[in-house]
């Protein structure tokens, strides 16, 4: 049984309009508000950009809720699977799905 479901949009008001009652998350370096400072519900859509670029500035102007991990001031950014393993884990605890 797999705990996941792949879904492809043809474009991103597409996915916007069928998951209209989902608020989605931007994990950006770009950010103010600390990912551990804010509370995750478990319909929300966690969005990470590439490594290389990160998310297009059309998509980063469009979203609200954007975050960041803090990190030494000397470092870039981390790696962006690390990120997604620290950012799902803590909304999974915030919302008691681990189990």
């Amino acid at each position: 049984i797999g705990f996941s479901k792949i879904f492809r949009y043809e474009d991103y008001d597409m996915f916007i309009k069928k998951n209209s009652e989902s608020r989605i998350i931007l994990m950006t370096t770009k950010a103010k508000k600390s990912y551990h400072k804010f509370k995750f519900k478990k319909s929300d859509i966690l969005l990470f950009g590439r490594e290389s670029a990160g998310v297009p500035e059309v998509l980063h102007s469009k979203i609200k809720n954007k975050l960041k991990i803090p990190i030494n001031k000397k470092t870039r950014s981390l790696n962006v699977a690390i990120t997604v393993a620290i950012v799902a884990s803590e909304a999974l605890r915030q919302n008691n799905l681990f189990k």
